[in-house]
């Protein structure tokens, strides 16, 4: 009986490592996939954003002129930290229009979450139709668009002081 619940024991330990090591390796390689999947220079898609009103915005808004959509969450500990962190960024280029997009989520209660918290109008991306189209799979991202086409693309957060120093150097740059 010693020797079976040995056996048995023995089985589950390489089971359980076995499985730590596959999943560990999946999460490694996502974390490391593209977190956009359209590349630059490529127009942005067709969208469907909608407020909390559920008033549809205006996708030639996002067509003309410099803009940068950020991609958040009311409740991602990072996109708070991104949405401190651009307090300071929004104001400093009234030729840049901020617009936020929340991919994921109940429409109206990530709205309502989200309102007073991003230092720009936060809009929903309903049907997941603009996320979905181009690939996103993590928040906070920035995608920079002049006159509707991706020009850069921020992964992550700038939470830390070389990645905020980064993005202010490329914003005073931008013409």
């Amino acid at each position: 009986m010693t020797k079976r619940i040995s056996i048995i024991a023995a089985m589950l330990t390489v089971l359980f490592c076995t499985s730590f090591v596959f999943f560990y390796n999946r999460a490694q390689q996502k974390a490391q996939e593209p977190a956009l999947k359209v590349p630059a220079q490529k127009p942005l898609p067709e969208t469907h954003l909608v407020d909390s009103t559920d008033a549809t915005f205006d996708d030639n808004s996002l067509r003309h002129g410099k803009v940068v959509l950020v991609f958040v969450t009311p409740d991602c500990s990072a996109c708070a930290k991104e949405a401190q962190f651009l307090k300071t960024a929004v104001g400093k280029r009234n030729d840049i229009t901020f617009y936020g997009v929340i991919p994921y989520g109940d429409k109206k209660s990530s709205l309502e979450a989200a309102a007073g918290k991003f230092p720009f109008k936060v809009f929903f991306d309903e049907d997941f139709r603009l996320t979905g189209k181009l690939g996103i799979n993590r928040v906070p991202i920035k995608i920079f668009l002049e006159d509707g086409v991706i020009k850069k693309v921020w992964d992550g957060a700038t939470i830390k002081e070389q990645a905020q120093e980064s993005f202010n150097q490329w914003l005073a740059t931008v013409e």
